[in-house]
């Protein structure tokens, strides 16, 4: 069965970038809706590199979410939709893969170790998610 609602995870990273831009691809091709998700945990970091509280700096990352990190998507013309929820990531994109009723997952890898082929959120999500995940490298080979 094709995907006709894709869900992908979106940050400020450059990695995140490469996923929604994968996302976005696939979905103009498949005709399918993309969701982009920011799951906001308790401690976030400033643009300044500084630790600092969630209800401090929400407001700042949700408008950064809709308003920067999904430009592409809002430029793209397909039937999107963006979510920010409150919590831990993988456990926030399953939770809003279920309730979507999305298709297909997709994010980045940020490969943090050369023995380490996959981040740890990539890692639990392949492990738990009941839809296929799409894991985007960090380079192309």
């Amino acid at each position: 069965m094709p995907a006709k609602r894709i869900l992908v995870g979106v940050d400020d990273s450059k990695e995140s970038r490469k996923a929604l831009t994968f996302a976005i691809e696939l979905g103009q091709a498949l005709n399918a809706q993309v969701i982009a998700c920011h799951a906001i945990g308790k401690l976030t970091r400033t643009s300044e590199g500084e630790l600092t509280t969630l209800q401090s700096y929400r407001a700042s990352i949700v408008q950064a979410f809709e308003e920067e990190w999904c430009l592409p998507l809002d430029e793209s013309g397909l039937r999107s939709q963006k979510i920010t929820v409150d919590g831990n990531p993988v456990s926030s994109l399953l939770i809003i893969a279920e309730e979507e009723q999305a298709d297909l997952l997709i994010l980045g890898s940020r490969r943090h170790t050369i023995d380490s082929f996959l981040g740890s959120t990539s890692h639990q999500l392949i492990e738990h998610s009941p839809i296929p995940v799409l894991v985007v490298p960090p380079k192309s080979s």
